[in-house]
């Protein structure tokens, strides 16, 4: 993640510069900063629910015994794990329809589908966390999530 932040970062600035001290730049770097974004948010996504970095709204839900607290967490994973596997569905008959159409990026000399790989990888990884998020909990050993 932070190789990608650093190449979102220094390709933005080097196009800035190149733009207004040189009034030319990359035809290409919008699409490339806006493809690496995508594949920081699609692993950051699961890395914060692994590292239990996500945000928690939890005020209501304290206030509760520690059984009702496992129910809504538990009932919170099952949620979360139906979005997931939605979006997994829907990234993989996405990606599989750019490779059959063989779609290349606009500005990129590159197959869309594999810019696109990102999605379902990332929704998979997505849903592998909050399953283990949600085991942690059923078994009592995570109180956080």
């Amino acid at each position: 993640m932070a190789l990608l932040l650093a190449v979102m970062t220094l390709l933005t600035a080097l196009q800035v510069l190149l733009r207004y001290a040189f009034n030319t730049g990359f035809l290409w770097s919008l699409e490339a900063t806006t493809y690496c974004f995508a594949w920081l948010v699609l692993v950051g996504m699961s890395y914060g629910v692994r590292t239990h970095s996500h945000i928690a709204i939890d005020v209501l839900v304290n206030r509760f015994t520690p059984s009702i607290q496992r129910m809504f967490g538990l009932a919170v994973i099952l949620v979360c794990l139906v979005y997931a596997s939605l979006m997994l569905f829907g990234a993989a008959e996405f990606v599989h329809r750019l490779f059959v159409l063989g779609n290349d990026a606009r500005d990129l000399p590159v197959q869309r589908w594999l810019l696109t790989i990102i999605l379902p990888f990332g929704f998979g990884l997505l849903f592998l966390r909050f399953f283990q998020a949600g085991l942690a909990i059923w078994r009592g050993q995570d109180s956080e999530s």
